[in-house]
């Protein structure tokens, strides 16, 4: 995790283990996936020691995994084990991981959010409470790529940075 800060601009830098979570509208078969990334993004926010960031930020999500064309979609989607070696689609991980970084619409109701019953046992990361971005309407500029990894590991690094 780096933290840097130069003329006063904030940079947060963490890395997390596995496939980052797809937009799914906090439940489902993601949740596992928000859980972790949230629990990074909350530990790397208190390591430096700063609030939740309520300025324009730009993001960098960079994915490593060994399968990140998902050339032939039988191959790698025919069982869960196989469908654990694709990421996803790179628009909806980018979509997923800006609502995650933020929290769920002020009425938990709205457009449908329920979140998963896993969050009770994290209230530190309850879906309600903002963790590094107050409001994903803050993002103003979205970089992201998938590469292959070098050791067939999944993981995934964030930047953000205020603008």
């Amino acid at each position: 995790m780096i933290f840097d800060r130069f003329f006063d601009k904030v940079k947060i830098t963490f890395e997390v283990d596995g496939k980052p979570p797809q937009k799914s509208g906090w439940a489902g078969n993601d949740a596992p996936l928000i859980i972790k990334l949230r629990k990074t993004a909350l530990a790397a926010r208190n390591k430096l020691g700063i609030d939740c960031i309520s300025v324009p930020v730009k993001l960098k999500l960079t994915v490593y995994a060994p399968n990140i064309d998902d050339k032939d979609d039988t191959q790698f989607r025919t069982t869960k084990k196989e469908s654990d070696k694709y990421v996803g689609d790179l628009d909806s991980l980018i979509a997923g991981i800006c609502d995650y970084l933020s929290r769920v619409p002020t009425d938990p109701g709205e457009n449908n959010f329920q979140p998963s019953l896993l969050f009770n046992d994290h209230p530190e990361i309850d879906p309600t409470i903002p963790l590094i971005i107050k409001d994903d309407s803050l993002i103003k500029n979205v970089m992201a790529d998938k590469k292959e990894s070098k050791h067939n590991e999944i993981y995934y690094v964030m930047e953000i940075e205020i603008i």
